[in-house]
């Protein structure tokens, strides 16, 4: 095309004319290839580039449609690096944008693009206009996304999925500050469907107490006694607590039976516990609440975690833990090679760092060295190997006159009885070679269990 090799001219005294004569015929042509080229010169640094871009911007689908759609994505294939780059430097050009935004048109193609623009942008401005004008993304994700992250859920309550994989791509694509807005909005929901497809689909990449508080919220007991599964055994008496005193129960009766019963021990454990004392002395604080409270901030969290101060680190680490924004492979790396309160941060959540690992200067104190310490620490529903452990030691020890015997009692006894409801049709394999038929299969009862 004549015109484009005129774009750049540098003829003296015509050079200025050539390359004005050039941009009016790409412009007027409303051909693909001009398109291309008037944003190719742009991102070149064409001499005229600020006033190209702002016509560029300008261009309606409606009357241009083949200029319009060739610009757009050829800016989408690049994920719109370059009107980013404008975007962010130059606050004039804001309204501009918005009137592009708002200018696409009302089909796939146009709600697509502009959609992908408001992932990217995550900006207010543009989701008002999507909201206004009663836009649909054409992928039923992305469409899922905008609602959960605007606090309308009802977008992704209405559409099909039995197996939440519409949820999880949604939750796969949104940045971490979106996901928080997301769990903010399932907690809000009060849905049970809602919170059963934030619990599935997010799997590892959530906060566990979220989907407590939010089945407790949706009065969803049948799945909240099901969610203990995973759980540290304190977790699964905070719960217990909520049952005691709220009337909630689940339906189906065996579960209700389940809770009934642990109820009924959680108050008998009650009576055996010593007067609670604050664990912060006078004029001090807790270090995890104050973690908890001073790391609201995504954006303090993310720059304290690079700070050279361990405590800030330590801090940033432990409410990053808390919310799902830290990878696992660098919260491993840090428990093998971070500093002690690193590692304190990351022991509260998970496990007590490796004591062979490289540079390892701490003597952790291990809970499996107390008794109701290893109850309390179990995470359900354990092993029968582990209960059996803990039950030789509880029957072991002081006389059954001593309230500390009994309170272990109590809390095995209701360790025990979740085991039963998690681990009921357990099934072993073991190497014996006794039966004639090679299809028989030995059954057994586990005498020496008490559900």
């Amino acid at each position: 095309m004549q015109a484009e090799k005129h774009l750049f001219a540098t003829t003296p005294i015509f050079g200025s004319i050539l390359r004005k004569k050039a941009v009016e015929r790409l412009f007027s042509s409303g051909s693909r290839e001009a398109a291309v080229a008037l944003a190719v010169a742009v991102e070149k640094g064409h001499p005229e580039a600020d006033a190209i871009f702002h016509r560029l911007l300008l261009l309606q689908h409606s009357s241009q449609p083949v200029m319009h759609s060739a610009l757009w994505n050829y800016w989408k294939a690049s994920r719109f690096e370059e009107l980013l780059k404008r975007m962010h430097a130059s606050a004039t050009l804001q309204p501009v944008l918005l009137q592009a935004f708002e200018a696409m048109p009302e089909n796939d193609w146009g709600n697509g693009m502009l959609f992908m623009l408001w992932s990217i942008l995550d900006r207010d401005d543009i989701a008002e206009k999507i909201e206004a004008n009663g836009r649909h993304a054409p992928a039923l994700e992305m469409d899922a996304l905008f609602g959960l992250v605007r606090g309308n859920p009802g977008r992704y309550l209405d559409l099909e999925d039995p197996d939440y994989s519409i949820f999880e791509k949604a939750w796969l694509a949104a940045s971490g500050a979106q996901r928080q807005r997301i769990s903010t909005t399932v907690l809000k929901s009060q849905d049970p469907r809602l919170v059963a497809a934030y619990d599935h689909a997010v799997k590892e990449g959530h906060d566990p107490q979220l989907v407590i508080e939010a089945l407790k919220l949706c009065g969803d007991h049948d799945a909240l006694l099901d969610r203990l599964h995973g759980l540290p055994f304190t977790g699964a008496l905070e719960v217990i607590a909520f049952w005691e005193e709220s009337d909630g129960r689940p339906k189906t009766p065996s579960k209700k039976a389940v809770v009934e019963h642990s109820v009924a021990l959680y108050r008998e454990l009650a009576a055996l516990l010593p007067q609670s004392r604050s664990s912060a002395p006078p004029g001090t604080r807790d270090i995890f609440s104050f973690w908890t409270e001073r790391y609201r901030s995504d954006e303090l969290l993310q720059q304290d975690l690079s700070s050279p101060d361990p405590f800030r680190r330590a801090g940033a680490l432990f409410s990053g833990a808390q919310r799902g924004l830290i990878p696992r492979s660098r919260m491993q790396e840090i428990s093998l090679n971070g500093t002690w309160p690193e590692k304190l941060a990351l022991y509260y959540h998970f496990t007590v760092p490796d004591a062979n690992s490289r540079q390892e200067h701490v003597c952790w104190l291990r809970p499996q060295d107390n008794i109701v310490a290893a109850i309390l620490t179990t995470r359900l529903p354990g092993s029968l190997e582990e209960s059996a452990l803990l039950a030789g030691r509880v029957h072991t020890g002081s006389g059954s006159n001593d309230q500390s015997a009994e309170l272990q009692r109590k809390l095995l006894q209701l360790l025990s009885l979740l085991q039963g409801y998690f681990l009921r049709g357990l099934i072993t394999v073991d190497s014996n070679d006794d039966a004639i038929d090679r299809n028989a299969v030995e059954t057994e009862e586990l005498t020496d269990v008490e559900w």
